[in-house]
């Protein structure tokens, strides 16, 4: 096996794990309430700190991975990550829980940017839509691990045994990181990376990747209409998932439709298995035009918010097709994955870990503020139980609203905010 797919698959392995820790609170939400006494304010707060980890390391990690390097980065904060989880199984107390959610969420922060940034050295410029496809489809393998298996094996060890086992997981991938990932191919690796139109960029990479980013850099990001318009599909979309499949989905299923663990976890197995599938999809839709990957997106977006409409305002009758809707919203939804290459493509490679980084943040923190005020909605419409099906209308009426600004804004991309060559924080 050549080099750059024993790296590509040891970056989809850490990044398995990256999924499974966003989405496991959803199934593990009864057990948690239960454990540590929480309202449904309080467990969006707690669920809401793997986010906000995530997202506060998003723009220090676009900045390492171009400075200090993707294999040093991965591995440091995985073993932050593999800490948090062994800490979150052992929590007595919300506020200890709060800080290991947080934790691990600032662990696992610190892939997928630097994960992408290896990629595009390793794999010409052409199959970068794809290969991201490729990993958010593994990493959904990891949502999925996070829905009906979590829920059999958390019934057999418990949600702490199984989230220290995780622990010990996260830990053997740290050393096959360390071992195996190699920031930049040599001069023997090149020879079997092909040499396309992406050599000079590989070269641009490669030169900028061993310098610390200009601090012009972020102000030249700041700057650019088209990623901040870009940026806020990325902030409407991640939000509504995020709430959804990460926590809110799992309390809805059971508290409107009185479905036991299992059924959540199986309606929820679905979701992710239709999101890894979109991903799959979008990557091999995408091609190389810049116009076609906007298509594209713009298309299964559509999809996607069409999805959240009977959910909102059919909630009481839609009980027999909630799997072929979740399936369907699923892969719809996948099609996000070929939006970072739309961002990416905003700025030069020299920057590409910097703006994937500051793109990342938007996401997760209003994914983890979505999360929250979710729950905030969910506890003053429905404080004691008896107006939960009103309580979830109107906080997945929030997403819906917030999807449909995202979607008018992928429309307005192309004219309103054209593409031009891309800008360099040297420029």
């Amino acid at each position: 096996m050549q080099r750059r797919w024993v790296i590509f698959w040891v970056l989809a392995g850490s990044y398995f794990f990256v999924m499974f820790h966003r989405f496991c609170t959803a199934v593990m939400a009864g057990d948690l309430t239960t454990d540590l006494g929480l309202d449904s304010a309080a467990l969006g707060f707690l669920s809401s700190m793997y986010l906000l980890g995530y997202a506060s390391v998003q723009i220090p990690v676009g900045i390492l991975s171009d400075w200090w390097g993707a294999r040093k980065t991965i591995s440091v904060f995985l073993l932050v990550a593999s800490f948090g989880a062994y800490a979150f199984g052992e929590a007595e107390s919300y506020q200890t829980a709060v800080l290991a959610r947080w934790l691990v969420g600032a662990g696992v922060g610190c892939v997928y940017v630097p994960a992408l940034r290896v990629l595009g050295c390793w794999f010409e410029k052409d199959a970068f839509a794809f290969m991201t496809g490729m990993m958010l489809a593994v990493g959904n393998l990891g949502a999925l691990s996070s829905t009906w298996p979590l829920a059999v094996i958390k019934s057999i060890w418990g949600w702490r045994a199984t989230m220290e086992v995780v622990s010990l997981l996260t830990l053997v991938l740290v050393v096959l990181v360390w071992i195996f990932i190699k920031d930049q191919p040599d001069e023997a690796d090149k020879a079997n990376v092909k040499q396309t139109a992406s050599t000079e960029t590989q070269s641009v990479s490669a030169e900028n990747a061993e310098k610390p980013v200009r601090r012009t850099g972020l102000r030249v990001m700041l700057k650019s209409k088209r990623f901040w318009a870009v940026t806020v599909y990325f902030i409407a979309f991640e939000t509504t998932i995020i709430s959804f499949q990460g926590l809110w989905a799992g309390p809805f299923l059971k508290r409107v439709y009185n479905f036991p663990d299992t059924s959540v976890g199986y309606a929820l197995t679905w979701l992710a298995l239709g999101l890894m599938i979109g991903a799959v999809i979008s990557g091999l839709l995408a091609g190389r035009s810049l116009q076609r990957r906007h298509a594209v997106l713009t298309a299964g977006m559509l999809g996607y918010l069409l999805c959240w409409i009977p959910i909102v305002f059919a909630t009481a009758s839609i009980e027999p097709f909630l799997v072929p809707l979740l399936t369907i919203m699923g892969i719809c939804g996948g099609f996000f994955s070929i939006s970072f290459g739309i961002a990416k493509e905003c700025f030069s490679s020299g920057m590409a870990g910097t703006a994937l980084g500051v793109y990342n943040f938007t996401g997760f923190a209003g994914g983890g503020l979505g999360m929250w005020a979710m729950g905030l909605i969910i506890r003053g419409l429905s404080p004691d139980g008896t107006n939960e099906v009103a309580a979830f209308q109107a906080a997945f009426g929030l997403s819906f609203g917030i999807m449909l600004i995202g979607w008018i804004m992928l429309i307005l991309l192309p004219r309103a905010f054209p593409s031009h060559t891309p800008v360099d924080a040297n420029d």
